[in-house]
């Protein structure tokens, strides 16, 4: 008995790392986003990199590969904007992490800032899939 519950400890723990793992990817990959490097971004997901925006309309495709999305990253870094990132809250499941990201950015020298929540999908320890759903006004209890 004693081995068959080190074992289901063992196992436990196994998928605790592989979670944390994933979640921490996804903080990797914001911050990333918050040093405006796209190439680094890049690293991180799989060749055919699916990034959708999500609305209550419907779903668009933004990117459906790593060169889309870097090149995609490159024109949106060109802009002045200097929007920054935050991952709120997380949630692994599977091969999924779900999360509530809030961006800032400052417009008329006023900080302003959404939140939006995310889902990935991993495949071999990268990102193949990235859902944002329609941004909201930030609770107030982040």
């Amino acid at each position: 008995m004693a081995k068959f519950i080190w074992v289901v400890l063992i196992l436990g723990l196994g998928f605790a790392v592989q979670a944390n793992e994933k979640s921490q990817m996804v903080t990797q990959f914001v911050e990333a986003f918050n040093e405006r490097d796209p190439e680094l971004m890049g690293q991180m997901v799989t060749k055919e990199a699916y990034w959708f925006d999500v609305t209550r309309a419907g779903m668009t495709s933004q990117t459906t590969s790593r060169d889309e999305l870097v090149k995609s990253m490159k024109d949106y870094f060109a802009d002045a904007n200097r929007a920054h990132s935050r991952v709120i809250k997380s949630v692994t499941s599977g091969d999924f992490v779900s999360t509530v990201e809030q961006v800032s950015w400052q417009q008329e020298g006023e900080w302003l800032s959404r939140c939006s929540i995310g889902v990935y999908l991993f495949e071999n320890q990268k990102i193949a899939a990235v859902w944002y759903y329609k941004a909201h006004q930030c609770d107030t209890t982040n």
